[in-house]
């Protein structure tokens, strides 16, 4: 009899060994579970405040920046909900884009001078340096009536189909042009003397893509690109990041570039 009881005791033990075991394990998955739902949870509330300072400041930005001189920067703390963004603008004076084809880049030159280096053709890009876009030039200058002198440079042969461009690595160039040798990587390179009140460059790739960096030789030029970087964070201590680039002057889609202007009725 007592044979048969002390088997019993150990069988009661092990079921409640087992059911431990498992009470155990369903807690431990229901933690987990509720940990994970909870920092997903804490997660989309940062980067949903992250995402508001930054559309908060897009919304401002020429007021923001107002004060920002080339090259600084400034801080706002912007609240959204429960949470504070914490969100920083830097400004930078130098353009540098990928254009693709049959669009346009364009470059802020209002309060500029000196003279501009463009540099385009990305040497580590293959889909690039493997068929070297062209470039078309026009520089806008003035203050009603304004003027433009376009100017355009080969990347490569590509037949009679672009005649009247010039390539400024096999070509010796005068003023307003000038030779130049980039040390950022890229193939081509062409300096512009700037005329006087220039208001901004066109460029426009043509027969491919192109990634163009646009700088100052010498004298200045002013803002072209702001680098918004917002930051949030928790009371759980997860902080999401979100950052933005956003071009210094509103660009005009490359259709305007065949706008037809007429000081008198066109009549058909």
């Amino acid at each position: 009899m007592k044979k048969r009881s002390g088997q019993i005791l150990i069988i009661v033990l092990l079921v409640v060994v087992v059911a431990l075991a498992v009470g155990l394990s369903v807690a431990s998955r229901n933690i987990t579970n509720l940990r994970t739902s909870t920092q997903t949870e804490q997660s989309q509330r940062a980067f949903t405040a992250a995402e508001g300072g930054v559309e908060d400041v897009l919304s401002r930005l020429s007021t923001i920046t107002s004060g920002i001189p080339v090259g600084g920067q400034t801080t706002v703390n912007v609240p959204v909900g429960n949470l504070t963004a914490n969100v920083s603008i830097a400004s930078a004076n130098t353009y540098q884009q990928v254009i693709d084809e049959g669009n346009v880049g364009q470059i802020a030159l209002s309060g500029g001078s000196g003279t501009v280096q463009v540099e385009w053709v990305n040497s580590s890009d293959s889909s690039e340096s493997g068929n070297p876009a062209s470039l078309e030039i026009t520089e806008i200058n003035g203050v009603s009536p304004y003027t433009q002198v376009r100017s355009a440079w080969s990347g490569a042969d590509h037949g009679g189909d672009q005649q009247g461009f010039v390539d400024p690595s096999t070509t010796t160039l005068s003023a307003p042009y000038h030779n130049c040798t980039s040390g950022s990587g890229f193939q081509k390179c062409v300096q512009i003397d700037l005329a006087a009140s220039p208001v901004f460059l066109r460029i426009r790739p043509f027969w491919n893509k192109a990634t163009v960096m646009v700088s100052s030789s010498s004298g200045s030029l002013p803002a072209q690109t702001y680098n918004i970087t917002s930051t949030a964070s928790t009371q759980a201590g997860i902080t999401r990041k979100v950052q933005v680039t956003r071009t210094a002057l509103p660009q005009l889609p490359a259709s305007f570039d065949y706008v037809l202007f007429s000081e008198q009725d066109i009549v058909k």
